[in-house]
């Protein structure tokens, strides 16, 4: 796969196909003839190893312990070498993944989809209809899949135009939730999720740009799912009514959190009781329901026959007259944003430059070894702590030209290459103009 050659080639643009990238085919081949690092039968796949970040043991783990992992529990096992793969910079091998796994539901009629796809509608833009219409909000909340960097990719884009409109909090279910720490800077300690390098970048760019990071998660383990959502809530309102009574406030949670109702007594959603105690409608964006391979059958069933009939090529909301249509009829939340099928070029997402603040960019292997290349912006680098640092974009997966393609901002970088057991084999500038 690692070929040496640097010469530059036109590669077509392709949607996503079903088989893993080749470097995790690679991966596979060396973990299952040893174990790469010492691992244990938990479920759980960390990249927490020797006090820092190690972006591929959780692979070394997936892999080696693979069938041992899937009986314990299948599902959870692909929830987490998803996620793992995400953290690499390989999402091709994800929407594989995601796709072998899919199966369409024997009590799914495609008479009721085929009602669904023939109403009459029209796209607008996501980005411009949401700015159009949070700039009157007083609180945004928008959801993300932890295993779908796209949905935090589309929240960074719109960073700036929230803050022209007033916003100066963004709220993460994903930060460490402590009493009296600050996150102000980006690092390890800030969130397990945090180290995800789109996550990354957004919570960098957050901070670039004078936000405050809120945390607001429920750190009782012992909670039920419902206590959970409650204490969230609380956390958010004690924050608007203690801190800060007029803020405007962005608020990025994970998957349902942000449903407006409750469909059953067992679970009333965090927005839903945030409404209750506060008196403040939020203005929620579900983006999970409608991206390829949602964690729903039914949802991805929707999902493909609508996209087949109505092709679309960016982030768009469904319109029927003016209004937002809403797909599924629950009625959950204000609007839903439709990710277009995932393009892949040069073995890598296009939706990475999120809506173009990102700029794809070369890069040569410098050793004939080099598996895994990261980049790490200039001013963050530390030789001594880059174990600690999170990329501001990394990936195993170069293209057919022997090149590996990442999405940078205009900046100094310092360039880190690495073997296939993660030993650094050397260290190089690079300015992205």
């Amino acid at each position: 796969m690692k070929k040496w050659i640097t010469f530059f080639c036109w590669i077509p643009v392709l949607f996503a196909t079903g088989q893993t990238s080749e470097g995790f085919r690679e991966l596979k081949k060396l973990c299952e003839k040893q174990e790469v690092l010492p691992t244990d039968s938990s479920l759980f796949l960390s990249y927490k190893f020797n006090n820092g970040i190690h972006y591929l043991s959780p692979l070394y783990k997936a892999i080696y312990r693979e069938r041992e992992l899937k009986k314990q529990d299948s599902g959870f096992y692909y929830e987490m070498l998803t996620r793992s793969l995400c953290l690499a910079g390989d999402y091709a091998s994800v929407l594989s993944i995601e796709k072998q796994r899919y199966l369409l539901p024997e009590d799914i009629s495609g008479a009721s989809i085929d009602t669904l796809t023939n109403v009459i509608s029209e796209y607008a833009d996501a980005r411009k209809f949401i700015l159009g219409q949070s700039a009157k909000q007083r609180v945004v909340m928008s959801n993300e899949a932890n295993n779908r960097p796209q949905h935090c990719a589309f929240v960074l884009s719109l960073l700036e135009g929230f803050y022209k409109q007033g916003f100066r909090y963004l709220a993460m279910e994903m930060l460490y939730n402590e009493t009296g720490k600050q996150h102000s800077k980006l690092n390890a300690a800030m969130g397990y999720y945090t180290a995800e390098p789109v996550a990354g970048e957004l919570i960098r760019k957050a901070l670039e740009l004078g936000f405050t990071l809120v945390p607001y998660e429920d750190n009782q383990p012992d909670h039920t799912a419902k206590q959970r959502e409650y204490t969230q809530a609380k956390h958010l309102a004690d924050f608007i009514s203690l801190k800060d009574s007029t803020a405007k406030l962005l608020v990025l949670a994970g998957y349902g959190h942000i449903e407006e109702a409750a469909l059953s007594d067992e679970r009333i959603p965090m927005a839903a009781y945030f409404k209750i105690l506060t008196g403040i409608n939020p203005y929620t964006i579900d983006q999970t329901g409608l991206t390829e391979y949602s964690s729903l059958p039914y949802q991805t069933a929707v999902y493909d026959a609508w996209i087949r009939k109505h092709p679309a090529g960016n982030p768009s909301v469904i319109l029927t007259g003016k209004e937002p249509f809403d797909l599924f009829g629950l009625h959950l939340y204000d609007l839903q944003v439709l990710h277009p099928p995932t393009k892949i070029m040069n073995e890598r997402p296009t939706w990475l430059s999120a809506g173009g603040l990102k700029k794809e960019t070369p890069v040569a292997a410098a050793y004939r070894s080099t598996f895994f290349v990261q980049a790490y912006y200039e001013e963050e680098y530390n030789e001594k702590t880059v174990q600690l640092i999170i990329p501001a974009d990394q990936t195993y997966c170069n293209a057919a030209n022997g090149l590996y393609y990442l999405y940078l901002r205009k900046g100094k970088y310092k360039i880190i290459f690495r073997d296939k057991l993660y030993k650094q084999l050397g260290v190089k500038e690079m300015t992205v103009e």
